[in-house]
């Protein structure tokens, strides 16, 4: 597969006139994300580069291109359809698929979320948040991913550096980038490995079979981890200086530390209910959304 090369603002600007001061804020895989603004409102526009196929008539190549676009096209129709304050919010320019210098990209904008992700702040090693500040942030992540449910949905990649926190009391936690969420009602989509964060992996995902079997409870364990190393400022299984293989063989075979070993100053109903949600078997997770946001209560 031909990868598009990543697009420069002036690649951008001819396209989305109304677009001003584009320039780039981050990139991985085929993303590349820009921020500039629209009437003066700040958005960030996602270009999501479409690999193209070597050969033409190979038809496995061209599934994998086909759905490359269904994904994008996913995350874009679960965003129209979210009304949580907790996740992010679709902005001015609608999914579109735009040929640029002999290749596909798929391009459209989001709000500009004014913080900083949670693994930076992680990064940054400053002062821990205190058990009210990660009762918000579990309650926020809840209610995106029971919205997300509602719709047959689970995310799969909920880390913190897919949380935004900003300064506001009405949204102090945001969920953005659902390019790998997995809708159960879907039979079109192939899945091509295990696609998450080898870091955030639930242990159910590196069964082969795992989608017959896969719902929420993936979302809750990965819920709980990003409120651990949040809270911790550590993960409480991953080691920074192991591989990949051996995170996920951790993943799959080393117990979670308790919270309230690394923070007790936090209350012990909160770190067993953390606790309980990092078990390894989603059917030993608590799994009703009514119950466990009524335990982020203040």
């Amino acid at each position: 597969m031909k990868q598009p090369p990543k697009l420069a603002p002036t690649d951008l600007s001819p396209i989305f006139p109304d677009f001003r001061g584009i320039h780039e804020i981050g990139s991985g895989g085929f993303k590349t994300v820009f921020k500039g603004s629209v009437r003066g409102t700040p958005e960030v526009l996602k270009v999501i580069g479409i690999p193209a196929p070597d050969d033409p008539n190979d038809d496995e190549q061209l599934r994998f291109q086909e759905e490359c676009v269904a994904r994008v096209k996913r995350e874009v129709e679960i965003l129209s359809r979210c009304q949580s304050p907790s996740m992010v919010k679709l902005a001015s320019v609608p999914l579109g698929e735009h040929e640029i210098n002999g290749f596909t990209y798929s391009i459209y904008s989001e709000e500009f979320l004014e913080g900083p992700d949670l693994w930076a702040l992680i990064k940054a090693k400053g002062t821990l948040p205190d058990e009210t500040e990660a009762k918000r942030l579990m309650r926020s992540l809840l209610e995106a991913v029971r919205e997300i449910w509602s719709m047959r949905f689970i995310h799969r990649d909920i880390k913190p550096a897919n949380v935004i926190k900003l300064n506001d009391p009405d949204r102090p936690f945001v969920l953005i980038d659902l390019g790998i969420a997995f809708g159960l009602l879907e039979t079109g989509l192939t899945l091509q490995g295990v696609p998450c964060t080898n870091r955030y992996l639930a242990p159910e995902m590196a069964n082969p079979n795992f989608r017959a079997s896969l719902d929420y409870r993936t979302d809750l364990y990965t819920i709980a981890l990003t409120v651990f190393e949040y809270s911790a400022g550590q993960h409480p299984i991953a080691r920074d200086s192991d591989d990949a293989i051996r995170t996920v063989s951790r993943a799959l075979h080393e117990p979670a530390k308790p919270l309230h070993s690394l923070r007790p100053d936090f209350s012990p109903e909160f770190c067993r209910l953390i606790d309980q949600l990092l078990k390894k078997k989603p059917a030993l997770r608590p799994a009703n959304f009514d119950r466990l946001i009524a335990q982020t209560e203040l």
